[in-house]
């Protein structure tokens, strides 16, 4: 179901909470600091070549001899095209966002994205105070440390692009209203702590320019997931992702599966979704709230709503924003006949949900435009931090902690612990208690089954302990102290562990 009209898709996105899940991982975040820095000029590209540099005086050349100066512009024009990410860029033929190397190289997002959302997910953004305090910690994190060639770049760009071109703060709307209540007041606040813990810490700010990146994206992405899996909870209080045992693994890989089962049920959250958002936009045509009248005349069908007799096609194009054309009523009017079993019928009334209903399959919204990239966002995140499994076309998915995502969580997790050694059965608690990822069984877990009406073998919880362990093993982050006693750490820090 494609709605046809911008305004409405934004409307329709902030609704069900997402659009443009094409978004992956980096353009994710590019666009997500694009809310807080200066885009590049009225949206458009710009190659900054060594000319540029030596204009601002940032770089001089006292050489003499032409062709040597020309050699020098040469290979400065080549190493920064390397290292700012232009290379790779330009390479591309197709629209593209630049690598944010400095605020001023972002490009802007023209319509609602998850861009908008995950703005919106920290609590208190529309203040100005809160605003700038983000502002100046992400550019802290990005820009005030760098190692090697990526600090050369810095301090390079560093006069080029500096904190006058941040952005000023404007009054914006919240497109994401719901985020401020039931479920997400947690979210957003843990959305929050993590993104300052991950700004401030020693654990990401040490880390070379492209992996403090990297680990922003992948914070960014997370939240998406965390969203999604609370956004229809079937607890009062928050979303799960339950152990369902390895037992499933694929090819004998060491993930640690989290979930097959409720993958795909999270999945009908966005048909619901979009079937309230048409019942909603239906009701504000009921007259004193009576159903929908439906009208068959033998070169015509039509609607009677607050405008009056209205024509079909005409009614859920105003209504619906339907893309549905006039001029296709000849080969529309056999199956909306069917659909809404008007054969031998002038006038038939119908209820706002099964008017509804009626549309949805008269359109085939179900596996239209809008409710695919709505749903596949799931995938598509999922899939950029390595979460969402298999990576296939395959309809049989799961959530599963990569090595790569595991070690994100162990370094968040000691970052704000502020420790560089942990017991296991600690961390495990924690991705319980902060985002619903289950591994252990244990009470709070049994209260939890219960609750939910499901049933966890205990063996599948312990097949999934062996694949978190076998896989803290691989990412370097495993210290045995007996058969049953872990301790995680940092690789980096790994070595340095004593047992007092």
């Amino acid at each position: 179901m494609s709605t046809g009209d911008k305004s409405n898709e934004s409307k329709l996105a902030s609704y069900i909470g997402i659009s443009g899940p094409e978004t992956p991982k980096y353009l994710l975040l590019n666009n997500f600091l694009s809310e807080f820095f200066q885009e590049d000029e009225e949206g458009r590209e710009k190659q900054y070549r060594y000319e540029d540099f030596r204009k601002a005086k940032i770089l001089l050349c006292e050489e003499d001899n032409e062709q040597k100066k020309k050699q020098l512009e040469e290979s400065f024009n080549y190493f920064f095209r390397r290292f700012s990410g232009e290379e790779l860029i330009f390479r591309i033929e197709k629209d593209h966002y630049y690598f944010p190397l400095r605020p001023q190289m972002l490009r802007s997002a023209r319509t609602q994205n998850l861009r908008h959302l995950l703005y919106c997910m920290i609590p208190g953004i529309e203040n100005e105070n809160v605003f700038r305090d983000v502002q100046k910690r992400l550019y802290d994190y990005l820009y005030s440390r760098a190692d090697g060639a990526s600090y050369l770049m810095s301090v390079l760009c560093e006069k080029f692009f500096g904190e006058d071109n941040w952005k000023k703060v404007r009054k914006k709307t919240m497109e994401f209203d719901m985020i401020k209540a039931g479920n997400f007041r947690k979210v957003r606040r843990n959305f929050k702590e993590d993104l300052y813990e991950l700004l401030e810490h020693p654990f990401f700010r040490n880390l070379d320019f492209y992996k403090r990146y990297d680990y922003l994206a992948t914070l960014l992405d997370f939240y998406v997931i965390q969203f999604i899996i609370n956004k229809k909870a079937i607890t009062s209080n928050r979303g799960y992702i339950l152990c369902q045992g390895s037992s499933h693994l694929l090819n004998g890989e060491a993930y640690h599966l989290a979930c097959v089962q409720n993958y795909s049920e999270i999945r009908f959250v966005f048909q619901t979704e979009l079937k309230e958002f048409y019942i909603k936009c239906l009701q504000e045509e009921q007259i004193d709230d009576q159903g929908i009248v439906v009208g068959s005349e033998p070169d015509k069908i039509y609607v009677i709503g607050k405008n009056g007799k209205e024509e079909i096609i005409q009614f859920v194009r105003r209504v619906f924003h339907s893309t549905f054309k006039e001029s296709a009523k000849a080969s529309l009017y056999p199956s909306i006949r069917k659909v809404f079993a008007l054969d031998g019928v002038i006038e038939k009334d119908y209820p706002v949900e099964e008017f509804v209903m009626c549309y949805i399959n008269m359109s085939k919204a179900r596996t239209g435009s809008t409710f695919t990239k709505s749903s596949s966002t799931l995938n598509t995140c999922g899939k950029d931090i390595e979460f969402v499994f298999p990576k296939t076309h395959s309809r049989h998915k799961f959530f599963a902690l990569s090595p790569s995502l595991l070690e994100f969580f162990v370094r968040l997790y000691l970052a704000r612990e502020k420790i560089t050694y942990a017991y296991l059965d600690n961390f495990l608690d924690f991705l319980q208690n902060k985002y619903g990822i289950c591994i252990q069984k244990n009470d709070q877990m049994d209260k939890m089954l219960k609750c939910l009406h499901m049933k966890v073998p205990f063996q599948e919880f312990r097949q999934n302990e062996k694949a978190l362990i076998d896989n803290l093993d691989e990412i370097n982050c495993l210290i045995r102290l007996s058969d049953s006693g872990y301790v995680i750490t940092l690789p980096e820090e790994k070595g340095e562990f004593t047992l007092l």
